[in-house]
């Protein structure tokens, strides 16, 4: 265990520093609710077990290998970032919390909840550099000739330190303050928060 000490905690400073999962889980939270934060955070947590398994089995060199493939990855998640970004921006410009997520009232019950954890997963996976990410704190930190067991536990911890910050995370946006400071500022925190995400899918753009 204290062989991979070091990764993990590696790993908690890179996941509590501010991003764009980090934005959606806040945003979401204070505007819609705990269980729609955590929600979002499980969605999160998904596309960080898909990044990490890539690049525990390995899939992160294919995807450094193959340049087409990690810039066909990369593309796809700035648009879908930049869209997202561009739709909480209209939102906040038309005057109301706009919702990306959003279904009609008699679908809500079943979808609304699985779109949140959609937002989640699609932000989370819109960042191939995380397998960039993942690849080089394994092959930095993670203990020479671990075995299967010893990976999977890794991984467990890996999800577990993800998803105990970000429930951290949706708690305290969802908390009476802050929802209240949401309601009186929605419309410059959704402008904050649509060109956090709009600029982080321009930045994603493949550059030559």
């Amino acid at each position: 265990m204290s062989s991979v000490l070091p990764l993990l905690a590696a790993w908690f400073v890179a996941v509590a520093i501010p991003g764009p999962d980090f934005v959606a889980v806040l945003r979401t939270s204070a505007a819609h609710g705990r269980r729609a934060g955590l929600s979002v955070a499980v969605g999160v947590v998904g596309g960080m077990a898909c990044w990490a398994t890539c690049a525990l089995v390995g899939l992160s060199a294919v995807i450094a290998r193959y340049e087409h493939l990690y810039l066909a990855i990369r593309a796809t998640g700035a648009v879908l970032l930049f869209l997202y970004g561009v739709r909480v921006l209209i939102g906040a410009i038309r005057g109301h919390h706009h919702d990306p997520t959003a279904v009609d009232e008699g679908q809500r019950a079943r979808y609304v909840h699985r779109s949140y954890w959609r937002l989640g997963l699609f932000t989370n996976l819109a960042n191939p550099k995380a397998v960039v990410f993942f690849g080089a704190l394994f092959a930095s930190l993670l203990p020479h000739g671990l075995s299967v067991a010893g990976r999977a536990g890794v991984l467990g911890a890996i999800l577990a330190i993800g998803l105990g910050w970000y429930v951290v995370v949706a708690s305290a946006a969802s908390s009476a303050p802050v929802v209240a400071a949401y309601r009186r500022a929605g419309r410059a925190i959704d402008m904050v928060a649509g060109t956090v995400f709009a600029v982080t899918g321009i930045a994603l753009v493949p550059r030559n």
